[in-house]
């Protein structure tokens, strides 16, 4: 089961994580042309026997007869060959935000847990796609996981998973989203498919850019997790925070202080926004406060 305080959910168990395999069927993922390098279950834009007829071409020396359009070239009079859409595996690469800010929600469950979820749901579906599954976890640590199509694997990337999402008070640790990105850039392989899994706080322009990179051949999307909370504060009152070892006391009825934060946080979503926009990289919004149900709408609606 997962951990519970009060109807809060704060971190993801191993269990719970399997027992999404269940609720694969019903998310649909897009399926789009990509460019990789080995055999699977997905079109690719390179030409070649496969599966799925392409196109007719004039016949040039060193094809194989066997593929020769018969049809094609009674009529044309040149003899022309079938070209083939050939099959290709796609690998699919998870980076999950496990940062202290997904630590963190007023309802439903913790950021980090729903970011746990959806990586969980992602993951089962890749497998059932036949494609190989990898990952990085972001907590302060860079823990990277090759993609892979087998069970053992995933299930070890799952397990870590699991032990990441619980809370432990420790020192605060610096997550540099740039130096995160420009890894994951790095290890990237064109063709692949990738989600970012986060809360996008303390993203900047320089970070921002390495995932444009990543987009120009690979397929990402950006899943945006947040608290109703964070959207907008009360008027009044005062609000108690904590990281388990440090205390701050806000008094929520300045309202310059709110508006400066209402000015953040509209300006960041803004950014995020506009951002998604400009390199056409789909953005699924998810909320803690979202039901199962809201949440599979969501990000079905969201990838195709």
């Amino acid at each position: 089961m997962a951990g519970v305080a009060g109807e809060g959910i704060v971190f993801s168990s191993l269990q719970s994580l399997l027992r999404l395999q269940g609720q694969v069927r019903t998310l649909h993922l897009a399926k789009k042309h990509i460019r990789a390098r080995h055999a699977g279950l997905h079109r690719s834009v390179h030409k070649g026997r496969g599966m799925d007829f392409a196109e007719s071409r004039m016949y040039q020396p060193g094809d194989d007869i066997r593929t020769i359009d018969w049809r094609v070239t009674a009529r044309s009079g040149r003899v022309h060959t079938k070209v083939f859409e050939e099959e290709r595996e796609k690998p699919v690469l998870l980076w999950v935000d496990l940062r202290p800010s997904m630590f963190f929600a007023t309802r439903g469950r913790f950021k980090s847990v729903l970011a746990a979820q959806i990586a969980a749901l992602l993951l089962w579906k890749t497998l059932d796609d036949g494609d190989r599954i990898g990952g990085i976890l972001q907590n302060g640590t860079h823990t990277e996981f090759k993609p892979s199509r087998s069970r053992s694997a995933a299930l070890h990337l799952l397990r870590q998973l699991s032990d990441m999402t619980r809370p432990t008070v420790a020192e605060p640790s610096r997550s540099d989203l740039q130096a995160s990105w420009t890894r994951l850039r790095r290890v990237t392989q064109p063709g692949s498919q990738l989600f970012i899994l986060s809360d996008f706080r303390q993203v900047t322009p320089a970070a921002l850019r390495q995932l444009a990179m990543i987009a120009q051949h690979s397929q990402l999307t950006l899943v945006e997790i947040h608290d109703p909370f964070e959207e907008k504060l009360p008027n009044n009152g005062s609000l108690r925070l904590t990281d388990g070892k440090r205390h701050l006391l806000l008094n929520l009825g300045l309202r310059l202080w709110r508006d400066r934060y209402s000015n953040r946080v509209a300006q960041a979503a803004k950014t995020l926004q506009e951002f998604s926009r400009s390199y056409r990289i789909p953005l699924v919004q998810l909320s803690t406060a979202d039901s199962d149900n809201e949440r599979l709408l969501k990000l079905s609606r969201g990838l195709r």
